[in-house]
Formats: C-alpha cells, sequence, structure tokens
C-alpha cells in the first residue's frame, strides 16, 4: 500500500512538472513577444531598488522613501539590480520563477482543500494557462511577489483548520510580515485565517496562543521596516500610500475606477501638499476621505457597492493605443477564461459534497480580499492575485461534477 502510494506521488509530481514546464513555456513566451518599457509603479519600484543597490537608500522616482510597498523591490528588483545590473529581463525571467512556485502551490492549496489528483493537477494547470499570470511576468509589478505569498498563507489557514501547530503558525506569521511588505491587501486574508482557528478542533485559548505567536512571527519581518520608516519619516508605518489611495477612491470626483489626482479637488494643490512631506499629506488625504465619507455616506455606499462589481467585471475592456490582432486574440480568450473560472467556482456553492469548512475559508478569502478593494479603488491587476483561488475552486467544482457524472451515468464514464 505504501509503495502504491508513493508510486502515485512521483506520478503526480512528474505530472505537475510537466504543468509547470507548460507555464514557464508560455511565460518567456510573453517576455519574447510583449515588449514592454516600465511604466507608472513600475518606475517607482525600479527607482527604489536602483537607489537601494548605489547606496543610496530606498528612494522611489519622486523622491519619497515609504510611498510605496517596499517588498517587490527589496526582495526581487534589488538582488537581480545588484548581481546583473539594470537588466529588466533578468527580473521578469525572476517573475517566471515566481509563477513557476505558484503553479505548484496552486496543487498544494488544492490539496489541502480536499481535491483528489485529478482536482489538484487541474488547479494548476488552470493557473499555467492563465493568460494574465503569464503577461504580468513581464511587468515589474508586486503581484508577481503577492501572488505566491498570499497562496502560502490561504495554504496555512487550511492546514490551521484541520490541524493547528505553531510550525504552520509562525510560517503564517512570516508570510503575514511579507504580505505586509509587498502589498497591504493581502492583509485581508487574516480574516480567513481567524476563520479557520475559529473552526479548526482546538481550544479558544490555544487558538489565542497560536494567534500570538503569528504576530510575533509577523512582526519579526516586517518590524525592521516600520522602525526604519519612524527613523526616516518620523512615523512608525509600512507605506504612506493609504490616505492617498483612500483619497483616490472616495472623494467627488470618484468612480470606483483608478482616477488620477490631478482630476480630483485635490489636484490644483497636490503638489503643494506633496512637498510637506509623504507623510503630512497622506494624512491630509485621509482626513478629506473620511469627512466625505461621513458627509456623504449613502453615496459611498454605493460606491462601495460599484467598486465589487467592478472587480469582478468581466475583462472585456479594451488596452492602450492601437492593438494588434494577436492582443486582441489574447484578450478574447483572457475573457472566455476568466468567465468559465468564475462560473465554475461558483459551482462549488451548488455541490452538496463540498459545502465544508475548506470551502468556508476558501470563499472567506475572496470576501475580504473583494471588501477591501469596495473602500479604495479597483484596478484589474488588482484581482489577479486572488485569481488562483478562483482557480482551485473552479477545480474542486469541476472534479466533483465529473465523478457525479460518473457514478450516475455508469455507462458513460468520464476520465481525466
Amino acid at each position: 500500500m505504501n509503495l502504491k502510494h508513493h508510486a502515485e506521488q512521483q506520478r503526480d509530481w512528474l505530472w505537475l512538472s510537466v504543468i509547470v514546464g507548460i507555464g514557464f513555456v508560455l511565460r518567456v513566451a510573453a517576455i519574447a513577444s510583449f515588449h514592454h518599457e516600465p511604466e507608472s509603479d513600475e518606475l517607482a519600484y525600479k527607482s527604489m531598488a536602483l537607489n537601494l543597490v548605489s547606496g543610496n537608500g530606498i528612494v522611489d522616482v519622486m523622491g519619497n522613501h515609504a510611498m510605496y510597498n517596499v517588498g517587490y523591490p527589496l526582495f526581487i528588483l534589488a538582488p537581480a539590480f545588484f548581481f546583473f545590473g539594470e537588466n529588466l529581463l533578468v527580473a521578469r525571467l525572476i517573475n517566471t520563477l515566481l509563477g513557476g512556485v505558484t503553479i505548484i502551490l496552486c496543487y498544494l492549496v488544492a490539496k489541502e482543500a480536499g481535491a483528489g489528483r485529478s482536482g489538484r493537477l487541474m488547479a494548476a494547470f488552470i493557473w499555467a494557462v492563465y493568460l494574465p499570470a503569464s503577461v504580468y511576468v513581464v511587468y515589474l509589478q508586486k503581484e508577481n511577489l503577492m501572488i505566491p505569498i498570499m497562496l502560502g498563507v490561504i495554504w496555512c489557514a487550511l492546514r490551521l483548520a484541520r490541524q493547528p501547530s505553531k510550525d504552520v503558525t509562525i510560517v503564517c506569521g512570516v508570510l503575514f510580515g511579507l504580505l505586509a511588505l509587498t502589498g497591504n491587501a493581502g492583509l485581508s486574508l487574516v480574516t480567513a485565517v481567524v476563520l479557520a482557528l475559529v473552526l479548526s478542533p482546538t481550544s479558544k485559548s490555544r487558538c489565542v496562543a497560536l494567534s500570538i505567536l503569528m504576530l510575533l512571527a509577523a512582526l519579526m519581518i516586517c518590524g525592521p521596516w516600520i522602525i526604519r520608516n519612524m527613523n526616516v519619516i518620523g512615523s512608525p508605518i509600512l507605506n504612506t500610500n493609504g490616505g492617498f489611495n483612500l483619497y483616490l477612491g472616495n472623494n467627488p470626483s470618484a468612480t470606483g475606477m483608478f482616477v488620477s489626482i490631478a482630476e480630483t479637488p485635490r489636484g490644483p494643490t497636490w503638489e503643494a501638499l506633496r512637498k510637506t512631506g509623504e507623510v503630512q499629506a497622506s494624512d491630509i488625504l485621509k482626513q478629506e476621505a473620511i469627512v466625505w465619507i461621513k458627509t456623504h455616506p449613502i453615496e459611498f455606499a454605493i460606491l462601495a457597492l460599484k467598486k465589487g462589481g467592478y472587480f469582478w467585471m468581466p475583462p472585456l475592456h479594451q488596452g492602450k493605443g492601437d492593438q494588434s490582432m494577436v492582443e486582441k486574440l489574447v484578450r478574447i480568450l483572457w475573457a472566455m477564461q476568466f468567465l468559465v473560472l468564475v462560473m465554475a467556482a461558483l459551482g462549488t456553492l451548488l455541490i452538496r459534497s463540498l459545502r465544508n469548512r475548506q470551502l468556508a475559508i476558501l470563499w472567506f478569502a475572496v470576501a475580504s480580499y473583494t471588501a477591501v478593494h469596495m473602500l479604495f479603488y479597483v484596478i484589474f491587476r488588482y484581482r489577479l492575485p486572488i485569481m488562483p483561488v478562483m482557480g482551485v475552486m473552479a477545480a474542486l467544482a469541476i472534479e466533483s461534477s465529473v465523478l457525479l457524472i460518473d457514478r450516475y451515468c455508469p455507462t458513460n464514464k468520464v476520465r481525466l
């Protein structure tokens, strides 16, 4: 029996290696065919990494010391630039490696969620061929690092719900520390981990003890950056974009999607405000956003619902500038993939055998991550980090559906 199980595991990892290889090929193809020059946030991350490597400290292209999340430029771009110079290809290849790690994590998360062999491999395959996952390795964006970290947290949550342990708790805390540095929105997964501990077969006192241990592990990772910010900008915070982003999503000109600050009431005075210091500017924008929310509660609620709708709106939008036939085809295929994924994931709610605590944790993670963006604003790439979870649930639904067909239609057996 053990030999048989070992042989099955070997076959699984062989197939998983093939799937990872497919993912690599698609991502390398995207790098080779998609010619893109860094812009917007990418320039900030690039500047932060180059300044650090040059010995000037972490400073972005606008001269800010903590406006953007430090994780991606610190852990990915800076080492790449230090060893290989300002080589964008190397950075993109590292993004590709992160994509390979994510494919493997999809397999592991699906396994922890209760998927069988076909479901686990299908979850990995879905992420391997999901087109945005390939295209985004070209961008120097924090999402490339956020995605595997968030999947790691989801895996920890599923494991804690089944078998709480100090080791998994510490790993989860470390991952949260990395998320705090890389992408604040990912911290919304705290709710999924809390739910996992509540559902776990352990006492409340042990849940509290594990929560404290997790917090300490997280602070060990992000604490030095918070101390650095206290010394450099005079405030013990992770970054100074919270008030800025809150204002962009909650002001008289807010639409729910990203709008430039130049298009808001603060536009004419933004440059003068920015010169007062990034901490003070962020605090003022935060207060203005809160005032608008308090004085326009109905408009705020409606706008939040619109943001939720935008967050899950099918990607039918047009790209920038003139599009080639290949880009148009990719966008059509992306929209088709997205619709199939979302519909399949929603199918988990209709399958009785999948209504368990693992599925509750997965959906809670999706809902929490969506809710965070309902407070701020929506950009389509912000949705990408939660899509692997949708892929895992889609795989669970498809596998269960095939098993049901196989059970009730024995004369027409379906095999994956």
